[in-house]
């Protein structure tokens, strides 16, 4: 499994907080397409086709809290 990176980290974890693409991008001050590629990476890294399931997962494996 390779490592998710810093920024995919923070995304997961507004994404867990309820936050939408659109809302996350606000927060961070990028695109909610940038948003959503972040999103897309982290799957693939961590396996998973759902965002629920990246949540999940990235709570499991330690990634967020």
């Amino acid at each position: 499994m390779n490592a998710v990176t810093p920024r995919e980290r923070e995304i997961i974890g507004w994404m867990a907080a309820g936050k939408t693409a659109a809302e996350i991008g606000a927060i961070l001050g990028i695109s909610p397409i940038t948003v959503n590629t972040h999103i897309s990476n982290a799957k693939a890294k961590l396996g998973v086709f759902k965002e629920t399931a990246l949540v999940a997962a990235a709570l499991r494996n330690g990634i967020i809290r």
